[in-house]
């Protein structure tokens, strides 16, 4: 396989995977609020799913690294699909619970398997290629694909939905589940078809041999990652955003619902996440320029970035018309899309390959602990208080995770 062949599987696998993703998103805040859950309780069940990614995501991560990014990615679509089967079932807020828990093994797992796959196979190809360049052009196609699955996840509970609800009495939202579970058993054949793994494992055993392998591997790597200062500063701009960001994927779905006084117009709900997807997407095409512009000084580029971002998200906060929200909102994930790539070119730059899945799922710890911290405190203001008073403390986190990078373009300089 070559670069370009390479580039395009990881593309056609990581697009698919997010656009079944996105079908979930518009409406997995309303799904739980059909099911009769209020806010805390919402917020509870999301805090459930970071926990368990929290918990998973370093074994899951040194799973991969020993038996093969493949075969760990393969099981975490068969969670997706128990996960999906779950929540669609559920009738009480134990049996949901257990859905998103499922939904948290499968997200442990999925995470840093196949990216560092993509990394992993693209040095071996090209040791002196530009990974950002690379990372930017999987960016644009990643959101595209997160877009279009939330585009079609708004339209589907107001034509497959409405049939699903009169013939067999399911919610509206049900349709969307029902869509995911079909799309899940595609990816698994479209993944066991197209990944060749040519990097090989530290082991092509079972996941019983992996495991024992584990407590070797998991402490090698945390002990690199966190001895690292550059590593552990990386991680702790992640985990800053993480606690910002929780409670604006949270809770923006009750928040247009407040603005537009109701829930009826899915569509909306659809528009607004396949756009600040698309925007995403934009962000990743801008950003190579910008970063041209700066010399590829990628440090004092993600300063800018995160600074901007921290800005527009206390503007949003304070929104009460549509037309302005969605301006700010969708401003604000313009940016976010362009954070993504320069940061994964700095941090995979400092990380040995033998450790590439396992540091890249402690960052994604990182991330999980920064969402379940800023859930739970969000959710409790929000349901006290208001989303918009949670939004300012998670503006205030976005906006203070940017002078990590300055700190650390100043300790390397």
């Amino acid at each position: 396989m070559n670069k370009r062949q390479l580039l395009r599987t990881f593309i056609i696998n990581q697009t698919f995977h997010w656009f079944i993703v996105g079908i979930m998103l518009p409406v997995i805040t309303l799904l739980q609020l059909e099911k009769g859950f209020n806010l805390f309780q919402i917020s509870i069940t999301m805090s459930i799913f970071s926990a368990t990614v929290v918990l998973l995501e370093l074994p899951t991560g040194g799973l991969s690294d020993t038996i093969g990014r493949k075969k760990v990615y393969l099981v975490s679509l068969v969670f997706n699909f128990l996960a999906a089967s779950l929540i669609l079932l559920a009738r009480n807020f134990l049996f949901i619970t257990l859905g998103f828990f499922f939904l948290g093994v499968g997200r442990a797992l999925s995470s840093g398997s196949l990216d560092a796959w993509f990394v992993d196979e693209f040095y071996l190809i090209d040791p002196e290629g530009n990974l950002q360049k690379a990372l930017s052009k999987v960016g644009i196609f990643i959101p595209i694909g997160i877009a279009t699955g939330s585009l079609l996840g708004g339209f589907i509970p107001m034509n497959l939905g409405k049939i699903m609800h009169q013939l067999w009495g399911l919610g509206l939202y049900s349709s969307n589940l029902i869509t995911v579970l079909c799309l899940s058993f595609i990816q698994y054949i479209l993944t066991s078809k197209l990944i060749v793994e040519e990097v090989k494992p530290v082991s092509h055993s079972s996941l019983t041999s992996g495991f024992k392998l584990l407590p070797k591997v998991l402490s090698s790597s945390i002990e690199y990652g966190v001895k690292n200062n550059i590593i552990l500063i990386l991680l702790l701009t992640t985990f800053a955003w993480g606690v910002g960001f929780s409670g604006l994927e949270t809770f923006w779905q009750p928040q247009v619902k407040d603005i537009l006084g109701s829930d009826s117009q899915t569509w909306i709900f659809g528009v607004l996440a396949a756009g600040y997807f698309l925007a995403g997407s934009l962000g990743n095409l801008l950003i190579t320029p910008l970063c041209n512009l700066f010399k590829n000084n990628y440090l004092m580029v993600l300063f800018f970035i995160r600074f901007t971002m921290g800005i527009l998200f206390f503007i949003l906060a304070l929104q009460k018309g549509m037309i302005l929200f969605a301006v700010f909102y969708l401003t604000l994930f313009l940016f976010n899309g362009m954070n993504n790539a320069p940061h994964a070119a700095v941090l995979n730059r400092y990380i040995p390959t033998e450790k590439r899945s396992t540091l890249l799922s402690f960052e994604s710890l990182f991330l999980q602990v920064g969402c379940l911290i800023g859930r739970l405190a969000m959710g409790y203001i929000a349901n006290s208080n208001s989303i918009t008073m949670a939004w300012l403390m998670g503006a205030t986190f976005v906006l203070f995770s940017c002078f990590f990078y300055l700190i650390l373009h100043f300790k390397k300089a």
